[in-house]
């Protein structure tokens, strides 16, 4: 009987942490990408486009991250021609 209780409670555990490291991501990616979404809005240049490197010296957001941050976003989009360059999605018709 003190097998099973010990079982469920690791189970227990695993499952806990398991959820708490899943939304530690999810939180963390959902401000990374607010800070970008911010810099986006901020931008006074007239290019929609803006590289890894700018977007990271802007909001204190690693280049690796930012990298990783746009190319999971469902609102940023990469550039067609130029690697490492970012913009909003423009709205589609429906």
């Amino acid at each position: 009987m003190e097998l099973e209780i010990v079982i469920g409670v690791l189970v227990a555990a695993a499952g806990v942490i398991g959820i708490h490291t899943y939304l530690h991501k999810l939180v963390k990616f959902k401000m990374d990408e607010s800070s970008i979404l911010q810099h986006f809005k901020d931008s006074t240049s007239d290019d929609k486009h803006h590289s890894t490197s700018s977007i990271s010296s802007q909001t204190d957001i690693t280049t690796e991250r930012v990298a990783v941050v746009c190319s999971k976003s469902k609102v940023i989009e990469s550039h067609p021609k130029e690697e490492h360059s970012w913009r909003l999605q423009e709205p589609r018709d429906n």
